[in-house]
């Protein structure tokens, strides 16, 4: 594993470091959709429950609807694993 790797992964195993890593995200997002459609390149991305294509002029196509199956969790519950 090269030293570049084993500290990104200290970065991402570090609480302290998430606001920087979220930054650094949505910063290289940003620039990545905007060379997309500099380059006429479609962008697909999660927009609420649905799958949603944009081309670079704008126009949204919605491929594929997500129900929102995501579980609440509160905090300080403790919950068993489940077998499959």
């Amino acid at each position: 594993m090269t030293k570049n790797v084993k500290y990104l992964s200290y970065i991402e195993e570090t609480k302290k470091h998430h606001q920087l890593l979220d930054k650094v995200a949505k910063k290289s997002s940003r620039k990545a959709v905007k060379n997309a459609q500099k380059k006429a390149v479609p962008v697909t991305y999660l927009e609420g429950e649905h799958i949603v294509k944009e081309d670079a002029k704008g126009k949204k196509t919605i491929l594929k609807e997500l129900k929102n199956n995501r579980r609440t969790v509160v905090k300080g519950e403790k919950t068993k694993l489940q077998k499959r």
